[in-house]
């Protein structure tokens, strides 16, 4: 990149197209207007030779110019800003600061009103953006400044990855009220041989349910699979199917409950961060405030 001859300001403007996927968002973010990022992103255009966004829906999506680009850009900018802080204080009260955070449907069930109530009272000005990104993207997302955090399982590895233990979910089995099992206590092969709906974000592999039951020598079949708890919990109300998830979802799904059997293990839940971005104070108290309410749940 020819520092020389490009317009440093520029910088912030392209970051923010390329994190928001839109002018109109980067706007706000940037709290400029949108005909200057649109001017801005004209001077990009012109000293890059290159479109670096078209038009997808109702937003943008980048060129390969400009995703090649945005590593060497986020780095510089992330470094800048890091330079700056640390003679800085992070006032949460008063930061308009967007934040993105990628977690699984139950881990933001988990975490998301503790914070929102938190937020309102304590920085009304801050937004978080949640998504559920692709485990085997996250480090990358982490890396290029996409992702500020991720809530995830303990598996995710990476050279620039720092992480916490958040908490340990207990699971249990639900289906509706009328199952003539309700109520009772399921050994293994009971369970087994239930029907079952499973939950899972991938397209392919072993659900959490279903590895358990490997791990105990048995092996599940399930009727279906879907990306995400609500379905499944509303499946197994209108039906004697039976889902097994996270306790918190359970008690909130007014369904009959089925208590598993003790090989079912707590599931770990953790908080991961870049490594580099570890001094940043306003990260850092994103940090804690997450951690904070994982603590009370």
């Amino acid at each position: 990149m020819n520092l020389r001859s490009i317009d440093l300001n520029l910088l912030p403007v392209l970051e923010a197209i390329y994190t928001e996927r839109s002018l109109t968002r980067a706007s706000e973010t940037l709290h400029i207007t949108q005909p200057a990022v649109s001017n801005a992103l004209a001077r990009l255009r012109t000293h890059f030779e290159d479109p670096l966004f078209v038009r997808e829906g109702r937003g943008v999506k980048p060129t390969a110019m400009a995703d090649a680009l945005m590593p060497a850009v986020r780095d510089a900018l992330d470094r800048l800003r890091a330079g700056l802080e640390q003679r800085s204080t992070f006032e949460p009260s008063r930061s308009t600061r967007v934040f993105n955070i990628s977690a699984r449907d139950a881990g933001a069930f988990i975490l998301a009103p503790g914070m929102a109530s938190r937020l309102e009272t304590e920085a009304p000005g801050i937004r978080i953006a949640w998504s559920q990104v692709q485990r085997g993207h996250i480090s990358t997302e982490l890396a290029s400044g996409r992702l500020d955090l991720a809530v995830d399982v303990p598996d995710l590895r990476g050279p620039d990855l720092e992480s916490v233990d958040l908490f340990a979910t207990p699971y249990a089995c639900v289906t509706g009220k009328d199952h003539p099992l309700a109520g009772q206590a399921l050994s293994m092969e009971d369970f087994v041989a239930l029907r079952h709906v499973v939950v899972s974000s991938r397209r392919e592999g072993r659900s959490y349910v279903e590895e358990v039951a490997r791990a105990a020598g048995h092996r599940i079949t399930p009727v279906m699979r879907l990306p995400h708890h609500l379905p499944a919990l509303e499946i197994v109300r209108q039906t004697h199917l039976v889902a097994t998830v996270p306790l918190p979802l359970a008690a909130q799904a007014g369904l009959a409950v089925l208590r598993l059997p003790p090989a079912f293990p707590h599931l770990r839940t953790v908080l991961y961060w870049r490594r580099e971005n570890a001094e940043d104070p306003a990260l850092a108290w994103l940090r804690d405030l997450v951690q904070q309410v994982a603590g009370t749940t």
